[in-house]
């Protein structure tokens, strides 16, 4: 007990907890690698593939608890002489290419090709891997076109409804409008699922703003105008929010399997078994190490875990 607070005691004292548990496992002696993400559910997606390059060699794995902590502790492990060699570290692209506020990356950070790691994982070819090694559908099963086509309709169709949403939250962070966008970890009550199909309603914006909205202060209507039009919905899986982005990914796969189970019911069959981490929303375990990662990161590994 007096180890352990001690060791609290010290971590209060450090800026991000992170840098004060990696000044306690670094060992110059050892081949051990360490991996810095922004969020706890980072590791989920990014580390199965790691292991396949590590093989038995330590891993050390730290939450810093945001993207700037996460340079943060890169350039102060750098300032205090560690080797970084060793060290890797994962950031969101975050909105920050659009509004010129990027942060300098260098060879041992690697950055999301989409807005963030969730982007990556809520995709039509996520939904088929869930299709068939989760739910066990086989393709020679109707309902798996099926649902597939729902699934990739409402996805179009859901770009196309928060484009102007999206384009809002750019004139507010441009304006320096600092809208919240904590209070809105998904788009529950924003946008609403009638039939598997996505729309974001008047009364819907309305509610986005009531959860966001810091002081009053609202984008001018030129400003969100501007950046919707520069939404390419070719390439929206750099702009939508990769929270609103995975929201919808297992709002839209439920909706999707509720329609089939419906169908199934009315011939007689047996109805798709929902798995309970499914149901609940946790997308990162059911799915990673199962989504193959990007090239980018695969390269990235290739360079820094030889």
């Amino acid at each position: 007990m007096e180890d352990y607070a001690a060791y609290l005691a010290e971590e209060a004292k450090s800026d991000i907890a992170a840098m004060h548990q990696f000044r306690i496992l670094y060992d110059s002696t050892q081949t051990t690698y360490h991996f810095f993400f922004e969020g706890e559910e980072d590791s989920l997606f990014f580390m199965p593939e790691a292991r396949r390059y590590i093989l038995n060699n330590v891993a050390h794995i730290y939450d810093c608890g945001g993207k700037r902590s996460v340079i943060q502790v890169r350039d102060d492990i750098k300032a205090d002489g560690y080797n970084v060699g060793t060290c890797l570290f994962f950031v969101d692209r975050d909105y920050d290419d659009y509004l010129g506020t990027q942060v300098v990356l260098d060879d041992s950070t690697y950055i999301t090709d989409h807005y963030s790691v969730e982007n990556d994982i809520s995709s039509v070819a996520a939904a088929r891997i869930l299709m068939a090694d989760v739910l066990r559908i086989s393709q020679a099963d109707p309902e798996f076109a099926r649902i597939e086509a729902t699934f990739t309709e409402a996805y179009q169709t859901f770009h196309l409804e928060v484009r102007t949403l999206i384009g809002w939250i750019l004139a507010a962070k441009e304006e320096k409008c600092s809208p919240n966008l904590r209070n809105t970890t998904g788009l529950k009550n924003i946008v609403t699922l009638v039939n598997a199909k996505p729309t974001l309603t008047k009364k819907g914006f309305v509610e986005f703003k009531k959860k966001v909205v810091v002081n009053g202060k609202l984008p001018s209507i030129p400003a969100i105008l501007k950046w919707r039009r520069r939404l390419d919905l070719k390439t929206a899986g750099l702009w939508v929010r990769g929270k609103y982005d995975i929201w919808f990914f297992h709002s839209i796969i439920l909706a999707a399997l509720e329609q089939a189970n419906l169908r199934r019911k009315a011939a007689g069959g047996r109805v798709i078994s929902i798995p309970s981490s499914l149901r609940e929303g946790r997308i990162f375990e059911v799915l990673g190490g199962r989504v193959p990662v990007p090239p980018s990161l695969q390269a990235f590994y290739a360079s820094r875990l030889r």
